[in-house]
């Protein structure tokens, strides 16, 4: 059992142990604002660094031609919370950590890695609006082709960032392999 009671994993990290209880940290923002990324929210991965239990989850619609989707970030002292998202934090309904820009439409679905020298990376996929679709697949249902993406994280003020809030589209300096 983990603390207060909360969900743990089982020794084969596939399951939960028994007697384990879910616990939401984290919920929508129940608005009907278009533009607020925390309306729907799926893919969570969390990640400590440096006291700090950061929350990464996307927000909102993924795919198809209408996609609106976004990485977001929350984060608290402890795993199970209180969470504090960064929209929360900068008192804007619309903040995000990684929003689309002029290459790349809805970015999202992440987790983060770090390298041998410690830095950490954010993996992601998003939209290449040069070639939203697949070519083999009939584009009438909107399945969205979403390439894997990886944009290094800095740290600011205790939150995470990613050069120019969006994913990056030249060459960049890669992670350090070992």
């Amino acid at each position: 059992m983990g603390p207060s009671g909360c969900a743990s994993l089982a020794d084969d990290r596939l399951n939960f142990r028994a007697g384990s209880t879910a616990q939401a940290i984290i919920y929508p923002s129940g608005t009907d604002d278009p533009d607020d990324y925390h309306r729907l929210i799926e893919a969570s991965w969390v990640h400590l660094r440096d006291g700090w239990y950061y929350l990464f989850f996307s927000g909102d619609n993924c795919c198809g031609p209408h996609a609106h989707y976004a990485v977001l970030v929350a984060r608290a002292r402890h795993a199970t919370g209180p969470y504090e998202t960064y929209a929360a934090a900068t008192a804007n309904p619309h903040a995000a950590l990684l929003v689309a820009n002029d290459h790349w439409r809805a970015p999202g679905n992440n987790s983060v890695v770090t390298d041998a020298a410690g830095q950490d990376w954010l993996a992601y996929h998003a939209i290449d609006v040069r070639q939203p679709t697949f070519d083999a697949i009939d584009d009438s249902e909107g399945y969205s082709r979403r390439v894997l993406l990886l944009d290094k994280l800095e740290y600011a003020d205790g939150w995470p960032v990613v050069k120019h809030h969006s994913p990056s589209w030249q060459p960049q300096p890669g992670p350090v392999a070992q």
